[in-house]
């Protein structure tokens, strides 16, 4: 995934264990080749400023987050169910088609 080796953690114990032994794991963002250059991690600055706060916004509030994902569910669904026809995806190029 993001075209090396990945580990995406979502439980508490996983996540202290990797941050505890940062000599064997490296602790990093995806490229900005790969997230485009617009995203969080390459904007810098009032346009850093303005996606957090858009990010933030859809977090903490359940309104703007409805409306997010009534806008992007049914490509998410469509995309989901090509997936389930290949068998096989290749998240790296997955990505990259989006952006």
């Amino acid at each position: 995934m993001f075209g090396r080796p990945t580990i995406i953690a979502f439980a508490p114990a996983v996540s202290k264990y990797v941050y505890q032994k940062d000599d064997e794991f490296i602790v990093g963002w995806p490229s900005v080749e790969l997230l485009g250059p617009t995203s969080l991690v390459a904007v810098y600055g009032p346009s850093h400023t303005r996606l957090r706060s858009f990010l933030t916004n859809a977090i903490n509030q359940p309104e703007a987050l409805r409306r997010i994902a009534s806008l992007v569910q049914p490509n998410i669904v469509a995309e989901l169910q090509s997936w389930a026809q290949t068998g096989r995806v290749n998240a790296y190029k997955q990505v990259k088609k989006v952006t």
